[in-house]
């Protein structure tokens, strides 16, 4: 499946965060064109918890253990109601060679184990399902891997198909499915997975996925772009699709130069080149340059270099950090928009991405990638004016209803204002939930009164 697309088709969560059930549908006005999901609602109704669930889908996905501090976060991310969470992720993949389309199901349970005082955060109960379809014929949808038994995985059929007959597999199999547990990383997507099960469909499915999750999937949560007013440079890159496809996350100095390795100097070079092509469009009179001070051994004994980014505006140079964090924050994500405006694979996940951002250039920003781009691009937002620019049906509005967190308005006329619609509906509950927890301004004062005689004792 080397020639093959993968979209993102719907997230559900459950128990998981403060969301106790929550379910996205990812739409396109065209198979052809992007798709957009903006997430909108109150602090605390389930938007970030959105980007959290991609987080974790990209660490199955790719298959390695996870770092125990991020693990002791996640366990945090289980509903406090509850003692486990279930994700679940459905895909599309389009075989371009074969036309053979797939409907794939990937979920997981998080759980949280305890060990001689220690609470350790278990991915379990993995499960894939697929159907399949082209011109000729179609397959029904059905559970291929389950791992929710004491076997490496059931049915027993498809592990007869997918394994063979090697007892020494199963033995195998049954270690890694121990130590997928014991070190927070998923089963199905791990090495020894990968190995054991004989070349065909199934095998491509995975494999396929696992690419998407390593590079094809980037999610951007607020503590990267947090990063900018420490004055370091979070530069999230994307390039050349296809076998060479080069995808990674670096942090540059802004006050002070950063040592990289030739290898990086050179992406660094490709990704400047594609940046400044649209800058100017955004930022008039804007690039971004790199200057190179000097040489220095790396680590591994390798030859490195010296650079520093720095701001290009109408002949004069000097340091990027200079620039407000807003153009900061652009330019540190403008690889991966370049990416979803190009290529259908891809898929961005953005917490917060309209903060610092002036509002009018990000509205048209997403008017150009919602009407001329490919690919797939979801973000939470604190301000209306960006989602107002994009059709109604790419904004999903979080709810007071735990069991219920995401709803797409209905009734929303294209002469309607989305800011004015919102605020009504919060006066008059229109829509299947309520969109906010109202509060009440006297006693909110009454509080700040209190408050203050407090601090006054």
């Amino acid at each position: 499946m080397k020639n093959s697309t993968v979209i993102l088709k719907r997230i559900l969560l459950e128990n998981f965060k403060n969301v106790k059930k929550g379910e996205i549908s990812l739409v396109r006005k065209d198979e052809n064109e992007a798709c957009i999901a903006g997430i909108y609602g109150q602090n605390g109704s389930g938007k970030t918890a959105i980007i959290e669930a991609l987080v974790l889908l990209r660490h199955c996905l790719m298959g390695y253990p996870m770092p125990q501090d991020v693990a002791n976060y996640f366990i945090s991310c289980i509903n406090v109601d509850s003692e486990s969470a279930r994700l679940e992720f459905e895909f599309a993949i389009e075989d371009n060679d074969s036309g053979t389309s797939y409907k794939v199901v990937y979920s997981f349970t998080l759980k949280k184990a305890e060990s001689e005082h220690l609470t350790r955060l278990v991915i379990c109960n993995e499960k894939i399902s697929y159907s399949s379809k082209n011109k000729d014929s179609a397959t029904k949808f059905v559970d291929y891997i389950d791992t929710d038994s004491e076997a490496p995985f059931v049915p027993k059929a498809k592990y007869d198909a997918l394994m063979g007959k090697d007892k020494n597999k199963k033995t195998a199999l049954l270690v890694a499915k121990k130590m997928a547990e014991a070190n927070t990383a998923s089963f199905i997507f791990s090495k020894e997975m990968n190995d054991a099960i004989i070349p065909g469909e199934t095998n491509s499915i995975l494999a396929r996925l696992a690419w998407y999750g390593a590079r094809e999937l980037f999610v951007i949560r607020t503590a990267s772009t947090g990063r900018i007013n420490l004055n370091d440079m979070p530069l999230h890159i994307s390039l050349d699709h296809g076998e060479n496809h080069t995808s990674l996350s670096l942090l540059l100095a802004l006050r002070r130069s950063t040592p990289v390795s030739s290898i990086v100097l050179e992406i660094l070079k490709k990704t400047i080149n594609s940046i400044n092509i649209v800058l100017p469009q955004i930022i008039p009179n804007l690039k971004v340059g790199l200057k190179i001070l000097g040489k220095e051994l790396m680590p591994d004994g390798t030859l490195g270099y010296i650079v520093q980014m720095t701001s290009c505006k109408e002949g004069h140079e000097f340091p990027l950090v200079m620039e407000s964090d807003g153009i900061k924050k652009i330019i540190s994500i403008l690889s991966l928009l370049i990416d979803v405006y190009n290529n259908r694979s891809i898929t961005v996940a953005i917490d917060e991405l309209d903060s610092g951002i002036f509002e009018y250039l990000l509205g048209e920003i997403l008017r150009v990638i919602s009407e001329k781009g490919k690919g797939q691009l979801l973000f939470t937002s604190h301000n209306l004016r960006p989602l107002e620019t994009l059709d109604k049906n790419f904004i999903v509005f979080t709810t007071t209803n735990p069991m219920n967190r995401y709803i797409r308005f209905s009734g929303v006329k294209t002469t309607n204002n989305l800011r004015d619609f919102y605020y009504r509906d919060i006066i008059l509950g229109e829509q299947s939930e309520p969109v906010y927890e109202s509060t009440n301004n006297s006693e909110i004062a009454l509080a700040f009164k209190l408050a203050g005689g407090s601090n006054a004792s």
